[in-house]
């Protein structure tokens, strides 16, 4: 599992990625995650250089997060 990134905010290493695909976690890797049987599905983004976001509670990934997508 990545790491959080250590800045002002983490979202600011987000600018200028390009989403690649969005996809629920497969059952291995929740299972290397220890969410096998979470309540609450959740996604990974992936992006075209490589790196992707995985959503979660909280930055010790203690459990699955949603992300919330809209116009805010």
């Amino acid at each position: 599992m990545s790491t959080v990134i250590n800045k002002t905010h983490y979202a600011e290493s987000l600018v200028g990625k390009t989403i690649k695909n969005v996809r629920e976690l497969t059952d291995e890797e929740n299972k290397e995650t220890g969410w096998l049987y979470s309540k609450t599905p959740t996604c990974i983004l992936e992006f075209t250089d490589g790196t992707d976001a995985l959503v979660m509670s909280d930055p010790e990934g203690n459990e699955t997060g949603f992300l919330d997508i809209g116009k805010h």
